[in-house]
């Protein structure tokens, strides 16, 4: 599998946490995530700071590889109004744009379209069997606050983030989530060796790079079983 495409299923189902407990209201459309987004004080985040449409995150890999996410707003599939979501990464100069659709009312990914480097573009039906690891949005119990950081982009954006231990079987996972990050991921670490970390942000102009005509003509891609 490619990494573009494994990159692409983890962020996809990463992003879910912010449908994972839909309930903006009627006049907020182009908002996503219920609740303030505030720290309970006892290293638990409650709720999900509201995504704007056109937001934005990218990040960086160690390997300089870079994924941006990106909140587009609502469009409908099938007759359902969906959020709609795209991430694009670019691995060795070659850039993968990947696009999820989620029901509005039920927070259930219906639809994955990717668009490779040449312009070809598949989708994929998701049903409620799909495999979706879902994170509920808040700190696993077996996490460990242990205080906020500074963190600087290297385009010079400064925010504060709370930063989060966990002991895995793999060793100690450390991760910084800020509120005032668009999907509010910063920074995450294993044994110290970082993952990846924030590479800049916004909340407007992000882009649509996958349209519905190219949506509604894509191959659809069937896994066997």
């Amino acid at each position: 599998m490619k990494k573009g495409f494994s990159l692409f299923v983890s962020l996809a189902l990463l992003s879910l946490l912010a449908f994972a407990f839909v309930g903006c209201g009627e006049e907020e459309k182009d908002v996503i995530g219920p609740g303030g987004g505030k720290d309970s004080g006892d290293g638990i985040i409650s709720g999900f700071a509201g995504l704007k449409a056109g937001s934005w995150a990218e990040l960086v890999y160690p390997d300089g590889t870079h994924s941006k996410y990106e909140f587009l707003g609502t469009d409908t599939y099938k007759g359902a109004e969906c959020y709609l979501l795209e991430f694009e990464t670019i691995q060795d100069g070659t850039k993968n744009i990947n696009q999820i659709w989620i029901n509005k009312s039920t927070g259930q990914g219906v639809l994955m379209v990717m668009k490779d480097e040449n312009g070809v573009v598949m989708k994929m039906e998701m049903t409620p069997t799909t495999p979706q690891d879902i994170p509920t949005g808040e700190t696993p119990v077996n996490s460990v606050k242990v205080g906020t950081q500074k963190y600087t982009t290297p385009t010079g954006k400064t925010v504060e983030a709370t930063v989060y231990k966990t002991t895995t079987p793999d060793g100690e996972d450390e991760t910084w989530i800020s509120l005032q990050v668009p999907f509010w991921e910063v920074k995450s670490l294993l044994n110290g060796k970082v993952l990846y970390e924030l590479y800049d942000f916004g909340t407007s102009g992000a882009k649509r790079d996958i349209s519905k005509e190219e949506m509604e003509n894509a191959t659809p891609l069937v896994f066997p079983g």
